[in-house]
């Protein structure tokens, strides 16, 4: 949308020729909303030569182009005795118009004419002139000049770029610029629309995850725009949701209503919510598909506005390109130490806190853009797929587990920043141990990609402090093994609680060590171990839990092997003394499963009855055999005494 002037100095014939003739040109140019399909534009003008006239020579004009925007049709000019002959040049971005002067104009002379032109609808892509909306671009000509602008009191009107003073007169907005000192470097964006009403069409459209209810919503001037906004948004979603590859979970209908552009660039419309899009009725294919790929990375996605427009604009292009529509370039010019609006982009547009105008915004639209482009070619597509499916799902960054359940909930409810951003890709890139040496160098250039662009030069300090904890955390998990990290250290890394973590990955090496030591001596005494360690560990990695319960263990493991060193093989007498009962080395294997289930105090009351049967068998053996053969002496006694009654009773059994 330059608005320019184009003055281009027409010597007469018996002038030397100049390579630039000083002259002032003062205009005051009106624009009226004369009808419901055209702006009609009057400029006064007045020309004065300024260049003095050459030794033996004169100077003079004979003409006056004028650059009008594009389109610009029905141009006239008159002075004060009648008509002027002008002619027109047609260029791609104005219109040319040469106002031959009725007599050529010496050094001091001025003349003064008026030029009229009309801007009807669709002039050029940037004019509109509807009943219901209304989108001009507004420029100031010559060397000097001022706007006014007047339209019916029925729109509601922004200005944008330039800046216009707005005021009421009868049944007349009119809109005035105040003296504009350098016209070609001054243009303004009027849009306005009056409260419509809309007309709306409907498609079903099969996603996977459920079927999107869409409807288009146009001016009821405007009926093309939702019949091909309704069929290019039909064709754009299943495309989107491929390069996504997330379900659609939206709930109701879908919207996209036709509204009045921002201005800010091709990217920026108004923010309404996932279900209802607001797009400009100037707005592009690729601004439809960007607007719609807000379905799946809106704000429930992301808090941070950079990312959710660099992931919008980036999937947009993914599915443009399948779908054959025009890609814009990217602005260039990002980076944030050349250009003026510049800014770290984690500080866009945040809340109260976060910056935000219309020269920042058009930076960072395509700079946001230009980043995750950055990141998907140093990551790979797929994996930058991954990270947006992690997210989505609400798997924490720092999540040892299958990558389709959340982590926390915390994790679960909360959009993600830029913090856990880099935290995810630098998961799925390399983890926080055992890479390959081009995955690690990958990682190291996406989080210096950060670094420079993402966050302000303070947040230094905490990143060197995070690379530092990121480390030792690595090689903790890497000693813990499959036990995974504990859930305190997570969270200070998920948090960045640096320096808590890393104090909490000192304390949890100790505990780590002590533990293997621990297990390689219970799995020589043949015991499986049960859980509780692994679930003490989980809950605070090392710390007062954890070492109570690894000790406990430890107490037990040393109990049962010395139970196991004291209870030998049962000699005869020891096993007459548990005969009809449970043997101690019996009783010790039933501590050992008992441990194993989990039951410590039933393991080690186990324990106790092994070592106390084990130390009462012989002594039982002895009360046992002792007592039977007291037993037998007496039977052996009444067999006798019966033996010798029955001798006395029938003596011819001796004798016989």
């Amino acid at each position: 949308m330059a608005g320019a002037l184009a003055i281009l100095a027409a010597m007469s014939a018996t002038a030397p020729a100049r390579a630039a003739a000083p002259y002032v040109l003062r205009t005051d140019a009106v624009y009226r909303v004369d009808a419901a399909t055209a702006v009609g534009v009057t400029i006064a003008v007045t020309f004065t030569n300024t260049t003095p006239d050459p030794t033996g020579s004169f100077s003079s004009f004979g003409s006056v182009p004028l650059s009008l925007q594009a389109g610009a049709s029905g141009v006239g000019a008159r002075d004060g005795k009648g008509s002027l002959r002008v002619t027109l040049a047609r260029q791609a971005s104005r219109t040319v118009a040469t106002v031959a002067l009725r007599t050529a104009l010496r050094y001091r002379q001025s003349a003064a004419f008026t030029l009229t032109y009309r801007l009807a609808d669709a002039a050029n892509p940037q004019v509109r002139v509807r009943p219901s909306s209304l989108m001009l671009p507004v420029w100031g000509f010559g060397t000097t000049s001022s706007v006014a602008v007047h339209l019916p009191v029925r729109y509601t009107a922004r200005v944008l770029a330039g800046a216009l003073a707005s005021s009421t007169q009868k049944d007349q907005i009119v809109l005035t610029s105040g003296p504009i000192r350098d016209p070609p470097h001054w243009s303004a964006l009027l849009v306005a629309a009056i409260p419509a009403d809309y007309v709306a069409v409907n498609r079903r459209v099969p996603l996977t995850g459920g079927t999107v209810d869409l409807w288009v919503r146009s001016y009821a001037d405007d009926r093309a725009w939702g019949a091909a906004t309704l069929d290019l948004a039909a064709r754009a979603l299943p495309a989107l949701q491929k390069a996504v590859g997330l379900p659609y979970a939206g709930v109701g209908p879908l919207f996209i209503t036709e509204s009045m552009p921002s201005g800010v660039g091709p990217l920026a419309e108004p923010v309404t919510g996932a279900q209802d899009i607001a797009v400009g009725f100037d707005a592009t294919p690729f601004t439809v598909l960007h607007q719609l790929a807000h379905v799946w990375i809106g704000t429930e996605f992301a808090s941070e506005r950079w990312i959710r427009e660099g992931l919008a604009s980036h999937l947009a292009a993914g599915a443009a390109r399948q779908l054959e529509i025009a890609v814009p370039g990217r602005a260039s010019g990002a980076a944030t130490d050349t250009n003026p609006a510049a800014i770290p982009l984690a500080s866009w547009g945040n809340g109260t806190s976060g910056k935000s105008s219309a020269g920042t915004d058009a930076w960072a639209y395509p700079a946001s853009w230009a980043f995750v482009d950055a990141l998907a070619a140093s990551i790979g597509e797929d994996r930058l797929r991954l990270v947006v499916q992690r997210v989505a799902q609400g798997v924490s960054a720092y999540d040892t587990a299958a990558g389709s359940s959340p982590a926390s909930a915390a994790a679960a409810a909360q959009p993600i920043d830029s913090r856990e951003l880099l935290d995810q890709i630098e998961e799925i890139v390399a983890g926080p141990a055992g890479a390959s040496a081009g995955d690690q160098a990958t990682s190291r250039r996406v989080e210096t990609a950060f670094r420079a662009e993402v966050w302000p030069s303070s947040e230094g300090l905490l990143l060197d402090q995070r690379a530092r904890a990121r480390t030792t955390y690595g090689a903790l998990l890497v000693a813990v093994g499959d036990w995974g990290p504990p859930d305190t250290i997570r969270q200070a890394m998920e948090t960045w609680r640096f320096e808590q973590a890393l104090s909490l990955i000192d304390v949890a090496g100790r505990w780590v060590g002590d533990r293997d030591r621990f297990l390689d001596a219970a799995r020589q005494a043949g015991l499986s171990t049960p859980d509780r360690l692994v679930v003490a560990w989980h809950a605070d990695g090392g710390g007062t839990l954890s070492r109570r319960e690894l000790d406990a263990e430890a107490a037990f493991l040393q109990a049962y092997r010395a139970a196991g060193n004291r209870i030998d093989d049962l000699n005869p007498i020891e096993r007459l003394g548990v005969l009809g009962g449970p043997e101690p080395r019996a009783v010790l294997a039933s501590a050992a499963g008992l441990y194993a289930g989990g039951d410590l105090d039933g393991a080690a009351a186990a324990i106790d009855r092994a070592i106390s049967l084990d130390t009462g068998a012989q002594g039982a053996g002895v009360v046992r055999l002792a007592a039977g053969v007291a037993a037998v002496s007496v039977l052996a006694a009444v067999f006798l005494l019966g033996l010798r009654r029955l001798r006395r009773s029938f003596p011819s059994l001796v004798r016989s």
